[in-house]
């Protein structure tokens, strides 16, 4: 748990790096231009400044994903609602360095069913997992890795829950064809 806190530190600081020198270069001699601390001028900056780093988000998605399926297999039932939404999308993806997937290990996909379960009384989270899990159900199919074993019983688990979760708790919804199955 330590080593994945000094990770994370360490990315942090990256990050924070990488947007203070954005930050200087976009607002690199703007203040004496705009005559800095009138109100309308500094919101003029502030404004090119949102602009320019429109649709950076910190970490990619992939990024997101790998994370969240990490939280999850050290955190399991503790997983917050972010991760665990991650993890719900990362559930067949190749992750580590032994390209292991959590679909790959019944006990994994056990638990997260079960703590995508807990999120069942709020629909939005809920609906959140449920596309996550969706996306992967369909990923999993659609990569054509070999469905022998373990695997194919934690993929149709895995299904047997989506058709379960589509009649039971999503009823109000168009529900989505389920290509898994």
């Amino acid at each position: 748990m330590a080593i994945s806190a000094v990770l994370w530190t360490i990315e942090m600081a990256a990050a924070l790096e990488k947007l203070q020198a954005r930050l200087q270069e976009t607002l690199a001699g703007r203040p004496r231009q705009l005559a800095w601390g009138h109100p309308q001028a500094m919101s003029q900056s502030l404004e090119r400044v949102r602009l320019a780093l429109r649709g950076r988000r910190g970490m990619d998605r992939e990024q997101r994903i790998a994370r969240g399926v990490m939280a999850f297999r050290i955190q399991g039932e503790r997983t917050d609602f972010v991760a665990l939404k991650y993890a719900c999308h990362g559930l067949s993806q190749p992750m580590d360095w032994e390209s292991r997937r959590l679909l790959d290990d019944r006990e994994q996909v056990e638990r997260l069913l079960r703590r995508v379960l807990d999120f069942a009384a709020d629909p939005r989270r809920f609906a959140a997992c449920y596309r996550g899990l969706l996306a992967s159900c369909q990923q999993a199919r659609a990569a054509g890795f070999p469905l022998d074993g373990p695997l194919t019983a934690n993929l149709r688990r895995l299904e047997h829950f989506l058709h379960q979760a589509q009649e039971a708790r999503l009823p109000g919804a168009a529900p989505p064809a389920l290509p898994c199955s």
